[in-house]
């Protein structure tokens, strides 16, 4: 039985994201742990700080009783005998709580989704879901834009510079969902310049990694990842799912330059899976 976490702030969004997950398990045995996490806003903190406060148990209660409604408004076609569902309500930061179940559970995937957003509060702030993506779990992050619908994954592109080779583990996911939906998948490489041999290794090593699923390498030249996978997405319009690995940056790097994954968690308009190389 796979556990899947679904984290939700009950908006239209998270009940996109969590019926795209049920569809895309649709006949394999999940446990959804369906988890908000409440009352970690600076206006509600100083309130908060000792369980006893009656607002606390105001703020549990209205949580408790959300979950409930959010879960018996799911799809029904996607639930049944191979669906279950937990609740879970956290006095925590998004972040935390989920990390705080992926220690307790045996979780497979994270699926949520997001909002975008724009101008300063893109550049400085962010979103949980990006926080989420970048926070390096030991198991994939699955994020589902609010403009995707509900639509399995024929084509995954995934995006890669091909200057590490990949363990089996760091790609399982995508291999899974591949052969599981029988997806295309085409492997975008950017490149300032030739392959060198140990890239060349690499692709070698990634194409014995996919045994079993049908691949296509891609390449393109002098563009940053982020614009090279918008233009690829939009040229070709049949991609269902953007896939990539996600390495812990270091605090210099992360001051100097945003990370792909942060870039592509705000700006992408299809499912995106990060896989996060531990």
């Amino acid at each position: 039985m796979k556990n899947i976490i679904l984290p939700t702030d009950f908006s239209a969004n998270a009940k996109n994201a969590a019926n795209y997950a049920m569809a895309l398990f649709r006949e394999e045995k999940c446990k959804f742990i369906v988890l908000n996490a409440f009352g970690t806003d600076s206006a509600t903190n100083s309130m908060l700080l000792q369980a006893a406060h009656p607002a606390y148990e105001a703020a549990r209660a209205n949580s408790q009783n959300s979950l409930k409604e959010f879960v018996e408004g799911l799809s029904s076609s996607n639930t049944g005998e191979y669906h279950s569902f937990e609740t879970v309500s956290k006095y925590n930061y998004l972040a935390r709580a989920v990390n705080e179940l992926i220690k307790a559970h045996d979780i497979y995937m994270v699926v949520m989704g997001t909002q975008g957003a724009t101008g300063a509060k893109e550049r400085w702030f962010g979103s949980n879901t990006v926080t989420v993506m970048e926070s390096g779990f030991k198991c994939p992050v699955l994020v589902i834009p609010e403009s995707a619908g509900i639509k399995m994954p024929q084509e995954i592109v995934f995006t890669t510079s091909l200057k590490r080779p990949y363990r089996i583990r760091d790609i399982a996911p995508l291999t899974e969902l591949a052969k599981k939906h029988k997806s295309i998948v085409r492997i975008l490489h950017t490149q300032d310049k030739e392959p060198d041999k140990e890239q060349q290794h690499n692709k070698t090593v990634l194409t014995e990694r996919l045994s079993g699923v049908e691949i296509f390498y891609h390449t393109l030249t002098n563009m940053n990842t982020e614009m090279a996978v918008q233009c690829f997405v939009e040229s070709r319009g049949d991609i269902d799912m953007i896939a990539m690995v996600n390495r812990k940056h270091s605090l210099f790097n992360s001051m100097i330059r945003r990370p792909v994954a942060r870039s592509l968690g705000y700006h992408t308009r299809i499912p995106l899976l990060v896989m996060n190389r531990l």
